[in-house]
């Protein structure tokens, strides 16, 4: 299914996250603490353009029936891509936990644009986990992203990039709020948090 009403972004806001978890000191005072191996997410912060009430209240429908962290769906990637790769794919196994991965662009949209630039997210094969390009070497074709890998991935496995790639995401939030201005188009807020399986 997906968020099919989701288009026309006006501005969005991607955090990386690793989870926390709060902890009381011998004082009583909360702290947060990262806990190693705890899985990373991407939390998605979307403000569409203004757009017409019937447009918006389908949006809203469709978010509010998310209800919070029980149904869960796919977001298409709403930054624009910044490299030029069309097609490509993992050219040998990579390791969980591993960070660089050697690819094979099969198909760019420019030649003389790097098929991949630091900011880029990328997907990999049957997984949903998005990851982002810290670095990418063309002339060795090794692609350095962050998170780590977080499961091992095999030889020829495709690469999802610009486009083509989706967010896998539930609401973060139990309550789903539209202000409406006296039927004038209006922009809708929306804040998904990737899944984390």
């Amino acid at each position: 299914m997906g968020l099919t009403e989701l288009t026309q972004i006006a501005k969005a806001t991607i955090t990386s996250e690793t989870k926390s978890i709060v902890t009381k000191n011998k004082h009583g005072f909360a702290r947060q603490v990262r806990k190693l191996g705890q899985p990373h997410r991407w939390r998605i912060k979307l403000t569409t353009a203004a757009m017409p009430y019937p447009q918006a209240m389908s949006l809203y429908a469709e978010v509010a029936s998310l209800d919070g962290v029980l149904k869960k769906t796919f977001l298409p990637n709403p930054l624009p891509q910044i490299g030029s790769a069309i097609r490509a794919k993992n050219a040998e196994y990579a390791q969980r936990g591993s960070n660089n991965i050697r690819v094979d662009v099969i198909t760019k949209s420019a030649e003389d644009v790097p098929a991949f630039a630091a900011g880029d997210f990328v997907q990999f094969g049957v997984y949903r986990k998005v990851y982002q390009v810290t670095h990418y070497d063309q002339s060795s074709g090794i692609l350095t992203i962050y998170p780590n890998l977080k499961s091992n991935l095999a030889s020829g496995a495709i690469i999802y990039c610009g486009a083509e790639l989706q967010f896998y995401v539930y609401s973060d939030d139990d309550d789903t709020e539209l202000s409406i201005s006296a039927g004038r188009p209006i922009p809708v807020n929306v804040e998904l948090v990737e899944v984390t399986e």
